[in-house]
Parts: structure tokens; sequence; C-alpha cells
């Protein structure tokens, strides 16, 4: 299995450890390449964020102005 931003060759077993999938895309991307967005989620007793982890082509190309609230 390859990185799919750099091709760097990545065990399957070691995901969570060396690399991870795009939250959109769902391909593999290693530590070196990964970005983060933060999400707002509402839970049961109050709002929280939750990161989720994007390739270079996922990200979006503009931060919004307002909050996502």
């Amino acid at each position: 299995m390859n990185c799919s931003v750099c091709g760097k060759e990545i065990d399957e077993k070691k995901e969570g450890v060396i690399w991870r999938y795009c939250s959109f895309c769902k391909k593999p991307i290693c530590f070196e390449d990964v970005h983060y967005i933060g999400v707002w989620r509402q839970g049961l007793y109050k709002d929280y964020v939750e990161v989720l982890p994007i390739c270079e082509k996922c990200m979006p190309k503009k931060k919004p102005k307002s909050p996502l609230r």
C-alpha cells in the first residue's frame, strides 16, 4: 500500500501508528502528509470539536469567515 500524496510505501498493519485514512476520499495518507480540520459536533450535553484527518487534495481552499455553529 502507498501513500496517496507522496507515494511512500506504508504497512497495512500499522494503521493509526504511521498512517491514517482521509475522512473524505478514504485514501491512505502517511503522518508526514496528513492535515487536520476541526468540525463542530453537537453532543448530548455540550458542543465539541471533532478533528478529522484529511489529505492535501481534500483540504478546503478557503477558510470560512463565520463560525460553523
